[in-house]
């Protein structure tokens, strides 16, 4: 029997218990670690992104701070404070509780951000928004009630009452990032164009959605797997306790990657000298038409755009491609990064 569940006296290994928390412990502090670095990357390369980004980042940072807080707690209060009293293992503590909140708000947070992403991709389709929205809203829910239903629980063992509750948030998690990453691939899918700037750009995108959407979907589906097969271990807070932190990095990378999966945008012209400027004045051996040739020099330049705003908010007329017989190239608008 685990050692969450024992009788009074009972010793049970503790390896699919506090085991499984320490090891997502650990795993969650590598990646809160990352998501530091990420945060710091942004407000230092992005500093001209609208105030309702840097926002939402550092109120993600702050929750992310806060879960990682909880946990850590958690693991010194069993290891640490009551390690000379195994009875202590199958009492809750408040934090392993109210971590849920702070994972709940980051979710829910990187779900919306995702999900205005789907709404001006699909040219305002209120039935696939408002689908993911209704998902998201009873996932919250579904947490909520979970948070309410454990504070009245005294030992881990009364938690197995309401597993199919904690089933049904990790599916609905899931099925969540799924759908969000399904509509953001086929949209960018029919957004290509020929162009092969555009369309490596839309490649770019549609791999970033599907790796950013997959890591947080399987990772709420291993919870629940975890929960079905074992529902009398703890080997569900590996992944639950690194689920928030995937949530936060998804939405760090997804800015910070913006310039790289865009590329560079190049505005090319033509310019055309006389042979006379950029070489050698001709010999007896030069041309035998009596024509000076010209040559044509290309000029690339770079264009970046700092700001995660719609294109249509733009006030450089600049930032549009000038087509030209050696380039090939267009230009994708910020909804799609």
């Amino acid at each position: 029997m685990p050692a969450t569940i024992q009788s009074s006296g009972e010793q049970s290994p503790l390896d699919n218990t506090m085991g499984a928390m320490l090891v997502g412990v650990i795993l969650s502090a590598v990646l809160y670690g990352v998501s530091i670095v990420q945060t710091l990357y942004y407000y230092t390369r992005y500093p001209k992104d609208p105030w309702y980004l840097k926002l939402l980042v550092a109120t993600t940072i702050f929750f992310d701070t806060v879960h990682q807080a909880f946990i850590t707690h958690t693991m010194y209060h069993y290891l640490i404070v009551k390690f000379y009293e195994p009875t202590a293992l199958t009492e809750i503590i408040w934090s392993v509780i109210l971590e849920s909140i702070p994972t709940g708000v980051t979710g829910s947070l990187v779900q919306c951000f995702y999900t205005v992403r789907v709404f001006r991709l699909s040219k305002k389709n209120y039935i696939l928004t408002g689908t993911i929205l209704l998902l998201i809203l009873a996932n919250s829910g579904s947490g909520t009630a979970w948070v309410v239903l454990s504070m009245t629980k005294s030992t881990y063992g009364g938690l197995l009452e309401i597993s199919a509750l904690t089933m049904t948030i990790n599916a609905l998690s899931a099925a969540t990032d799924i759908l969000i990453a399904i509509s953001l691939c086929l949209m960018l899918h029919k957004s290509r164009t020929g162009f092969k700037s555009s369309d490596t750009m839309i490649t770019r995108l549609t791999l970033f959605f599907m790796n950013t959407g997959l890591l947080t979907s399987l990772c709420a589906v291993g919870a629940l797997i975890s929960l079905a097969v074992s529902p009398d271990s703890l080997i569900y807070a590996l992944w639950y306790f690194c689920i928030g932190r995937l949530y936060a990095n998804s939405l760090l990378a997804a800015l910070n990657a913006r310039n790289i999966i865009r590329g560079r945008t190049e505005d090319v012209d033509l310019v055309e000298f006389p042979t006379a400027i950029v070489s050698p004045l001709p010999t007896s051996h030069g041309s035998s038409n009596g024509r000076t040739p010209n040559i044509s020099i290309r000029i690339d330049t770079t264009k970046e755009y700092d700001a995660d705003m719609p294109l249509d908010d733009r006030k450089d007329t600049g930032s549009m491609m000038k087509a030209s017989p050696a380039s090939d190239t267009t230009y994708i608008g910020e909804e799609h990064c």
